[in-house]
Formats: C-alpha cells, structure tokens, sequence
C-alpha cells in the first residue's frame, strides 16, 4: 500500500512539474520572468495562469489584464477578435512584421493576419481563399500560390506562410509556362483593400439642408435675374453602401433623400415683380458608385451616379406677378405649374467619415444635382445642392 502511495505521489510531482514552464507575462511595456501553465483548447485563449516563482501563488490573467504571454518559443497575444471589445489571447505562428495568429476556441480553429489599420482579418477556409490572402499579406505573386500544399491547419498554415514570405523576398517571378491564364496579378493597392476588414454592409443617417435653383425658361416672361431665387429645404436621407468588387473600394450606394421646399412672396413697399411661390415636398433617389479612401480613422470618398425624384403635392408650385404697385387695375396674378410628377437628374458629392469607434462613425458630404425637364414641355435644369452630416453603422459577418 505505501508503495501505491508512494508512486502516486511521484507520478503527481512529475505532472506538477510537466504542467509549468518558465515564461514571462507582459503588461503593457513592462516584462515579468516567472513560471506559466499552459491551458489547453479553448481554455487557453481566455485565461492565463502565472507564478512568479516555481512554487510561489498562482494568479490567473484574461486577455484584457495581459498585453502578452510567452514560454520557450511560442507567445501569446491578447488582441480583440471580434467587432467588438471582446478580447482573446492568440497564438503567434508568424513572428515580425507580418504576424499570423491561431486560435482554437469551440473546437473550431480559427487563423487571423493584420489588416494596414491593424485589425484582425480573418482567413478564410472556403476554396482556399486564405493561400490567396496571405499572397496578398506577404505580397508575393498571386502565381505563387499554385506551388503551396499546405493545408488548413496550424502545421499547413506555417507552411504557407513561409514558402509565400520566401518567395516575397527573393522576388522569384514565374516562367510564361507557368502562370495561368485565369491568374491574377493584384496590384499593391488591390492587396491592401483586400486585407482591409470590410463591412457586408452600412447604414447612414443624415440630416442638413439643401438649396434649390428652379429653370430660367418657366415662363416665357420672367426676366434675366430669375435664377437668383433661390428655395431652402431641411434634408432627411436614409443610405444604404454594398461592397461590390473583391479588389477595389468600391460600393453601391442607394439613399432615400426627404426635402420641403417652401417658398413664400416677398411683401414690403416695393416687391419684385416676379416672385416663386411653392409648398411642396420631394422624395429623391439618388443611386451611385462610391470610392473610399481608407485611412486610419478619416475615411474620404467621392461618388457619382444618377438621381429619380418624385414630387408630391406638385400643384402647389407657381408664380406670383405682382403687378403695378397698388394700382388696383393692375392685381397681382398668380400662375401655378403642372410640374412632372417623375423627374429625372445626375448627382455627384464627396465627402469624409471619422471613426468613433468600432461600430460607429460621424459622416459629412456635399452634394449637387442637376434633375433636367421638371416641366412637361419646357427645357431647363433644376439645380440642387446639400450639405448633410450623420453617422454611420457597419454590419460584419458574423463570426462562428
């Protein structure tokens, strides 16, 4: 019986001593020496046990105590992994400039690289999609992707990374023979775009105010100077952006604009003789291509496409001539327009967003269109132009 004891007593040692290795924590800047237990699944990625002496108090670290951990060759780093505060400690399988993580959390292994604004980008399983994002990472030739076998795993993984990095830096460009019709040779900014983590989709509330200049031909009597009235509206827009190429920053952007227009004529000694009066509501279309210009936090963007607005309660939309004066033979005379109900226009803005934070932006743009025939039979152009400003939400896949 004592040698039982004995020899379970022995073999509990042994996995007492197995179970730590000298490491050190990192908090911040500063490194501390000590004694790490390694966890296993998933449990390694939310919790880190440490002790600064072999025998001293253990006191368990989470990701967000810990900036990093390490023991013998392998480091561990705690950095958000989700879109938001969520954080995790990730295993460093690539060391450098160019890091790739592993994380294995509800038995489902997960490889991460770092986008230029150094946020996580997931790599992708399906079709082998990951071989070409870290092409793109190590920024070696798309072509050098049909000489990797590696699989996805953290052995497979490793693998690719080195044989892409060593073909990045001895800049080996493949024979004629050897590259594919179909293969595409990205450009540099291709490949950063195509490690930027972008949003499946975006929400965009606006407000501001838009001013509004009517044709100069809607009556065959109006003097020269009509164009100097002028018509302001507040301005509601609800938008929505959808990526539409892999490669470019480029997005459908479709919005929903609400304007009031309201135009009321001018009393005092001497009013003008001609004078706008409207009272009418806009509901406006827009449908553009957006190009952003990703920065850090500042994001800018222009964009251009065409414009459908549909007038509601047109008929309230005419012209005033005031006449003589108080000459009471000559009244003032209202005229009221049969405005197209459809109208059709260009448009095209630019603008600028500030990151808030990770769900979050503050937007602002200009805008002006030109939305042709409001009139039936009349040319002229009516011109709009607005200032909005709002905030953003991104929409993320969500991760498993």
């Amino acid at each position: 019986m004592k040698k039982w004891l004995f020899l379970l007593l022995t073999v509990s040692v042994c996995f007492n001593v197995k179970g730590q290795k000298y490491g050190y924590i990192q908090t911040n800047d500063k490194y501390i020496s000590g004694f790490v237990y390694p966890g296993s699944g998933s449990k390694k990625a939310h919790v880190c046990k440490f002790s600064k002496y072999s025998k001293g108090e253990v006191v368990e670290y989470t990701p967000a105590e810990l900036s990093a951990y390490g023991y013998g060759n392998t480091d561990f780093v705690s950095m958000p992994v989700k879109p938001d505060t969520v954080k995790m400690f990730l295993q460093v399988l690539v060391k450098g400039d160019h890091p790739v993580y592993y994380l294995r959390d509800k038995k489902e292994k997960i490889f991460f690289i770092s986008s230029p604004r150094n946020e996580l980008v997931r790599l992708n399983s399906k079709d082998g999609e990951y071989k070409h994002q870290l092409a793109a990472y190590f920024e070696a030739p798309d072509e050098a992707v049909k000489y990797i076998h590696g699989f996805y795993t953290k052995r497979g993984i490793l693998k690719s990374a080195n044989i892409l990095k060593g073909i990045a830096l001895t800049e080996v460009v493949p024979t004629s023979e050897t590259i594919k019709k179909e293969s595409k040779v990205l450009t540099i900014k291709q490949k950063r775009w195509m490690l930027e983590k972008k949003p499946i989709v975006s929400i965009s509330l606006q407000s501001g105010v838009t001013t509004q200049r009517l044709p100069l031909d809607l009556h065959a009597e109006l003097p020269e100077n009509w164009d100097m009235i002028k018509a302001t509206s507040p301005t509601y827009s609800l938008a929505v952006d959808l990526p539409i190429l892999k490669y470019w920053p480029l997005t459908f952007h479709q919005e929903i604009c609400f304007n009031k227009f309201v135009t009321d004529y001018t009393n005092g000694s001497e009013p003008p003789d001609f004078q706008l009066i409207q009272n009418f509501s806009v509901i406006s279309l827009p449908a553009m291509l957006r190009y952003t210009i990703p920065c850090n936090k500042l994001t800018l963007y222009v964009n251009a496409g065409l414009q459908l607005d549909v007038a509601l309660n047109k008929n309230n939309i005419g012209m005033l001539i005031v006449g003589n004066g108080t000459d009471i033979t000559n009244p003032a005379t209202t005229y009221y327009y049969d405005y197209n109900t459809i109208q059709t226009g260009v448009t095209i803005g630019f603008g600028g967003s500030f990151k808030l934070n990770k769900s979050l932006s503050l937007i602002s743009e200009f805008r002006y269109s030109r939305v042709y025939d409001v009139l039936p039979d009349k040319s002229g152009t009516e011109r709009q132009a607005a200032f909005k400003i709002g905030i953003v939400y991104p929409f993320f896949k969500k991760e498993k």
